[in-house]
């Protein structure tokens, strides 16, 4: 009877009651976002939002990317571990038993053990239950957020890469055009139309554009480098065709954009602050339940080796109480509190930065958008004035050579603006939809590969 009443009481002391009460965190956000897309038509998929670029290639690399980057795997493994650790510390609250054999000197008919048990604080148990599952799914989140990072540094190099192999093509049109002005000018200069200086303007002018190639090539393959590790794949051995007869990416609209608050929802980077914080909450309540009493159990076991006759036992239980290492729990409760006040101010930080990504990048896709068509119509008049100065060099007419390398060197500094304002106009857009939170939780990179949208033009081909 003395027994069970020790239970009872450690029972009723270790009551629900004891830890903290968590509530889920909320923010005052805005209602909308202060820019709004230059485009504000949605693609058929938002979830697929690679498929906007209508580009066969970057959907092999993220389907390919979704199932074999090594980040991704590793947050899987992570989950492994959290799913253990769950395991471990979701184990009865009664405690552990040890058994221990003994001799018994009196009778080598009589079997004894020794008993000795340990019955912590159910509530201690459950909060670190708690604890453990809530870091579980912060675990799971974190393989969402490694999978939206990924979709994000594979678009971008890929983005990059396009654009480097654009800026090559790009520079062997600017050879060939110059090295034609060369041969001119060095047709006019033995009819005496030209003179020795513009020979050698037009020869510097063909050597800087020559000395501009090996770095692009060697960004290229840094570039090509880059997305075979994000692939998980050694150099080399890819097996998507990664050559440069592919165009600069360009999106083909814009999606929707939601409200702030939506991101609390969407990002899992929010999503596992927030798991975080309720875990330090949890372990708030641990370190709560450590300061009250624990039941302790010992005793000895003994039973006739033959079978015959009555078995003996003797049971003494006791409750803990921590009373001396009360300060020094005490101390530990507290910073188990701190501790859950950094989670949740991590967790604020994380949803400011992510209204801001967004923001930015809604400025930059509207600024990369004007920019974009403005360079487009730049590099339409270099052209015409291009041919105009040729054709009135040719003709004799108010034009010299000197102008037609002017207008070479303005035409192609109009077309790398281009290539640059295309690239700025998909990384925004990558960007925008990565800051969104879209993406990343795709059912299966296969049926990724299945879907096929129906693109709607986000700037004017003109």
């Amino acid at each position: 009877m003395r027994t069970v009443l020790i239970f009872s009481v450690a029972c009723a002391v270790a009551g629900c009651s004891i830890g903290p009460d968590y509530e889920t965190p909320t923010m005052n956000l805005p209602d909308r976002y202060s820019l709004v897309a230059p485009v504000t038509k949605a693609s058929p998929s938002e979830l697929y939002w690679w498929k906007a670029f209508n580009d066969p290639v970057l959907n092999q690399l993220v389907a390919k990317g979704l199932s074999d980057n090594l980040t991704v795997a590793e947050a899987r493994e992570r989950i492994r571990e959290a799913e253990a650790v769950f395991r471990r510390d979701s184990v009865t609250p009664l405690g552990d038993l040890t058994l221990q054999a003994r001799d018994n000197s009196d009778s080598a008919d009589i079997g004894s053990a020794e008993l000795d048990a340990n019955f912590g604080v159910p509530a201690r148990k459950q909060w670190a239950s708690r604890a453990a599952q809530q870091r579980l799914q912060a675990a799971e989140l974190g393989e969402a957020e490694a999978k939206r990072l990924l979709l994000s540094d594979l678009s971008e190099s890929y983005i990059n890469l396009r654009f480097l192999q654009s800026s090559l093509a790009l520079r062997q049109q600017d050879l060939n055009s110059r090295q034609r002005t060369l041969r001119d000018i060095r047709t006019q200069l033995d009819a005496g139309a030209a003179t020795r200086l513009d020979v050698l303007r037009a020869q510097a002018l063909v050597a800087e554009t020559r000395a501009e190639v090996p770095q692009i090539r060697s960004d290229i393959v840094a570039q090509r480098n880059r997305i075979s590790t994000l692939l998980g794949v050694p150099v080399g051995h890819l097996g998507i065709d990664l050559g440069g007869n592919g165009a600069q990416p360009v999106p083909m609209g814009v999606g929707s954009l939601g409200v702030p608050a939506d991101l609390l929802r969407a990002r899992p980077d929010i999503r596992v602050a927030e798991r975080q914080y309720a875990a330090a909450v949890s372990d708030m309540g641990v370190a709560e339940a450590a300061r009250y009493p624990s039941l302790s159990l010992s005793g000895l076991l003994t039973a006739p080796l033959n079978g015959n006759g009555a078995n003996a036992e003797s049971l003494i239980a006791g409750v803990t109480v921590p009373v001396f290492s009360q300060p020094s729990l005490a101390a530990a409760e507290d910073a188990a509190a701190a501790r859950a006040q950094q989670a949740f101010i991590r967790w604020r930080l994380s949803v400011l930065g992510a209204v801001e990504e967004v923001e930015n990048a809604l400025a930059a896709l509207a600024a990369a958008n004007e920019a974009s068509a403005a360079s487009r119509e730049l590099v339409s008049y270099n052209e015409r004035a291009l041919n105009l100065s040729r054709r009135l060099v040719g003709e004799g007419g108010n034009a010299t050579v000197l102008d037609i390398i002017d207008r070479e060197r303005s035409l192609s500094t109009a077309r790398q603006g281009l290539a640059r304002n295309l690239r700025d106009l998909a990384a925004a857009y990558v960007a925008l939809r990565v800051a969104l939170g879209v993406g990343h939780d795709t059912p299966t990179a296969e049926h990724a590969e299945r879907v096929e949208p129906e693109p709607q033009p986000m700037q004017d081909e003109g």
